[in-house]
């Protein structure tokens, strides 16, 4: 029964696998870019990209706002008495300044300073009034917001204080071909810690009892929502020695279990378990803590094969939102004010695209700044178009909203796959760092 099940696994393991070969690939390529008061410029970025990229025109344009002046006012008054007790204005200073503050974070000053002296005599009194306006111009450095760390585990800053993502959840549509019907999950995630036991299997087939320890747990529940086979919420537990960032971007990937070889093999993945329907598929490495044994799978491994379309799904919708959305151009950016740009490497690729701020979400009790973006890729040489449009919070290293078309051809048939994908953020949890 056991290499029945092995058989199924790398079965399963080279269809997604091919799948997952077709559609890996570079976030795109990255600019660095120093954005001041004009409105346009041209960086040049060398290096590979998977759009083989030797350089680019970026365009940037910009709206300056200011915001309604401040105006402030003080008057001084000398006065003298008179051989008769009256009190006689001598003269007399107000000053009056206005502050403008630009968007560029230039604060204008303009004061304005009435100096009036009077002179009396007994037969006339002589007023003297003297103005004098001066424009003060302060630079300070302009508010900034940047997406530095993109589909990534990385600390959540909010008011001074680092919070980390222990839960998120998405609802997601995928349609895997332009043929297929469009499916539809919930999927959530939780990060924590649990006790976990793990086996091994020796090389006479024997199951070996490696110990219990204490290790991450990445628990992934899948919704059906219009599901090709589940009936039934599906639930995945993967387990490591340390924090993952793919474990914790991705609720599932077939090539985890390339992680484990009986030899010399992976020693932070210590494997996972999958629960549908009262059935449980377990598979545990145990050359994440001792070497000589191969890994080991439970006799209900065949519970895989009932759920790999859904689980293949899902793992599409992602790897082509991640792997293909133009994320990291943007990183360098200062997302406050709108851009927009054209990247073309002059070989029939071309990649059009634009960012805008757009208003504020609440997500774990804060609020955050969302932007607004769009992007077109269009690749003369192998015939395909692909397009993305949402939402992003540079505050957040997860997606708020992703919609897009993806598409890749096949070299030996010359067909060519549209992947539609749509992801949109639901609800997440933060938990405050300690110490």
């Amino acid at each position: 029964m056991r290499k029945i099940s092995l058989l199924i696994l790398l079965f399963l393991i080279s269809g997604l696998v091919i799948t997952s070969g077709c559609m890996s690939g570079s976030g795109g390529p990255s600019t660095t870019s120093s954005h001041e008061s004009s409105t346009s410029y041209t960086t040049t970025t060398e290096g590979s990209s998977a759009y083989s990229t030797t350089s680019r025109t970026t365009t940037y344009s910009t709206t300056a706002h200011t915001t309604a002046p401040t105006t402030t006012t003080s008057s001084t008054v000398t006065t003298s008495t008179s051989s008769s007790g009256t009190t006689i204005p001598i003269t007399e200073s107000s000053e009056s300044s206005t502050t403008t503050t630009t968007s560029s974070g230039s604060t204008v000053t303009t004061s304005t300073i009435t100096h009036s002296s009077t002179t009396t005599t007994s037969s006339s009194t002589t007023t003297t009034t003297t103005t004098t306006s001066t424009t003060t111009t302060t630079a300070t450095p302009a508010e900034e917001a940047r997406w530095n760390n993109p589909w990534s585990y990385a600390p959540v800053t909010l008011d001074g204080e680092t919070y980390w993502i222990t839960y998120y959840k998405y609802h997601c549509k995928v349609q895997p071909n332009q043929s297929a019907p469009v499916y539809e999950y919930e999927v959530e995630k939780w990060l924590g810690k649990e006790n976990v036991r793990v086996y091994g299997t020796d090389m006479t087939g024997n199951k070996v009892d490696v110990g219990e320890h204490e290790v991450y747990a990445y628990k992934t529940k899948i919704t059906p929502i219009n599901a090709k086979s589940i009936t039934e919420p599906v639930t995945i537990t993967v387990w490591s020695t340390i924090l993952l960032n793919d474990t914790f971007i991705y609720p599932w990937n077939i090539l985890w279990l390339s992680s484990m070889s009986p030899y010399g093999g992976n020693s932070t993945f210590v494997g996972f378990r999958i629960e549908y329907r009262g059935a449980e598929a377990l598979v545990t490495n145990p050359s994440a803590f001792q070497r000589g044994l191969f890994p080991y799978l439970s006799d209900e491994s065949h519970v895989l094969s009932q759920i790999s379309d859904d689980l293949g799904n899902v793992y599409l919708g992602w790897v082509a939102t991640i792997s293909m959305g133009f994320w990291y151009e943007w990183s360098t950016l200062n997302l406050l004010q709108p851009h927009s740009g054209v990247w073309d490497d002059m070989r029939g690729h071309t990649i059009t695209w634009s960012t805008s701020p757009d208003g504020t979400a609440e997500y774990g009790g804060h609020e955050f700044l969302l932007i607004d973006y769009s992007w077109s890729y269009a690749g003369a040489s192998e015939n395909v178009s692909l397009s993305g449009s949402g939402k992003f919070s540079p505050y957040l290293p997860l997606l708020v909203q992703g919609e897009g078309h993806y598409s890749y051809k096949d070299e030996k048939s010359g067909k060519t796959t549209v992947i539609y994908a749509y992801i949109k953020l639901e609800d997440i949890k933060l938990e405050r760092e300690s110490g």
